[in-house]
């Protein structure tokens, strides 16, 4: 398994000087690009709704960026803009800032703290990556995403506070959170990509992923974090253990009839996430379907339940295909 995290940073934090792209890989670089404007210790420029923070050129230490520049409203923080400043010990994003960009505090590694307003919609890829002294983390509730390896290797973070809203965590969101023993993911989690908790990079060549030590996932039952724990043997805890499993609990064959629809696979008379997650669990192994349902889950029609089934059912609850009965 190819290092996502690595390809994803490194990418995203290119900078464009006179035109050509400089990546910065193996020593520290000062964030210094010709801009119009300024205000203070930071630069920016005009975007759509007012305008985005592009560098930040002060001492460091305790940092608060302003709500308004210029009497027009900051509205982002750009890609890059606080890239490796390392002096700065604690972040204050105003209630204007709607997105923080790709790896705009990356490897900002003495910061341990920094405050996220409610405003806050996107964090981008690898935006507070290697922030290796953040401590505790509270996201917002008008989060939608969190981008690829957002918080990936953030060594020191120890408590991280969930919304309970619909928010996508992309893959590795929190990889190489070494210190995060326990997360609390909330039932109304719209997506949890690969991932993006309770895993690290292996230290061999293959760089494939290894589950964190002691690493517990709090999650509700039949929730997308559920289903993330189970297929990836994660560690644990139901906080809301009198309600039913009807995921990867017992088969329930006889209350439904033989006509429900090929990838019903809980016949529930629609095909979506717990059917995926139930064929998924069942080729994995973590839970093995009855003869009914393995049959409801051979959508392709060859006698077995397999990664083609798991396929063609992903691609049907995305609208890409269509499921007809053999």
């Amino acid at each position: 398994m190819l290092n996502k995290r690595l390809a994803a940073c490194l990418a995203a934090a290119v900078f464009i000087i006179g035109g050509s792209g400089v990546l910065p890989i193996t020593e520290k670089t000062d964030n210094i690009t010709a801009y119009a404007d300024s205000y203070g210790d930071f630069n920016y420029e005009a975007v759509s709704g007012g305008v985005a923070i592009t560098a930040y050129t002060g001492n460091g230490g305790k940092v608060a960026i302003p709500s308004k520049i210029s009497g027009k409203k900051v509205v982002s923080i750009a890609d890059n803009a606080f890239f490796q400043c390392d002096a700065i010990t604690s972040v204050t994003i105003p209630s204007t800032v709607l997105s923080i960009g790709n790896s705009a505090f990356m490897e900002c590694e003495s910061m341990t703290s920094v405050s996220i307003p409610d405003s806050v919609k996107t964090i981008g890829v690898c935006a507070f990556s290697g922030c290796s002294s953040l401590k505790k983390l509270n996201l917002p509730a008008s989060l939608k995403t969190v981008g690829e390896a957002a918080f990936a290797d953030c060594t020191a973070l120890t408590l991280v506070t969930l919304p309970d809203v619909g928010v996508t965590y992309k893959y590795e969101a929190f990889l190489g959170c070494t210190s995060l023993k326990t997360v609390n993911i909330p039932a109304n989690t719209a997506e949890i990509e690969d991932a993006a908790f309770g895993f690290t990079i292996g230290d061999s060549e293959s760089a494939v992923y290894t589950k964190l030590s002691g690493f517990k996932i709090g999650c509700y039952m039949n929730s997308k974090a559920y289903i993330y724990a189970v297929l990836n043997d994660l560690k644990y805890e139901i906080l809301d253990p009198d309600t039913p499993d009807i995921i990867f609990g017992e088969d329930d064959d006889d209350t439904t009839g033989d006509e429900t629809a090929p990838g019903d696979v809980n016949g529930d008379d629609i095909v979506n996430i717990v059917d995926l997650a139930m064929t998924a669990g069942h080729v994995k192994g973590v839970k093995s379907l009855s003869e009914k349902r393995k049959a409801r889950a051979d959508v392709s029609g060859d006698g077995n339940v397999n990664v083609t089934d798991i396929s063609m059912i992903s691609a049907y609850i995305k609208g890409k295909k269509i499921l007809k009965k053999h």
